[in-house]
């Protein structure tokens, strides 16, 4: 299965759209977009991110030993960009209201929702590694349509 083909085909999976942060070593605040992000269990509570094994997210997860995945709500769309650029020009803290939790992670303020963990375990799976978040802490901060992405493209959620 070729690379490129595999991306188009699971490009029509709609999926929401979270931003992953952790600390990188120094105790500066590290973050992505992501759009692999599920509940895996309630007892333990745990929940899993799939990150590229080289980025720089992947190895400040695992040297940290924590990480918080922000749920973007439907006018999120400015940061979910932001956080998917490459590169480390401007600071991307800098839109939205951050604050720190338990962990020491970021967490926005005003997103749908927040969760706090402790890595519990990593997977190897192929050029990604499946990471197991014990959670520590959750919240929802606001009621607000998701931020959905299809097709390469973010739509607004469904309304409430």
């Amino acid at each position: 299965m070729h690379p490129t083909y595999l991306r188009a085909v699971m490009a029509q999976w709609a999926s929401g759209v979270v931003v992953v942060t952790t600390m990188r070593d120094g105790g500066e605040r590290h973050g992505m977009t992501a759009s692999s992000f599920t509940s895996v269990a309630l007892d333990p509570p745990l929940v899993s991110v799939c990150l590229a094994t080289d980025s720089t997210t992947c190895r400040s997860v695992r040297r940290s030993g924590v990480f918080a995945v922000n749920v973007l709500g439907h006018d999120h769309e400015d940061i979910g960009r932001r956080f998917a650029a490459s590169g480390s020009g401007s600071n991307r803290f800098d839109v939205g209201n951050w604050s720190t939790a338990t962990t020491g992670a970021a967490v926005l303020a005003d997103a749908v929702a927040w969760v706090d963990c402790v890595v519990a375990a990593c997977h190897p799976a192929g050029d990604h590694t499946i990471v197991l978040g014990l959670v520590r802490d959750a919240a929802t901060p606001r009621p607000a349509p998701p931020l959905i992405y299809h097709d390469r493209t973010y739509y607004e959620g469904i309304a409430r």
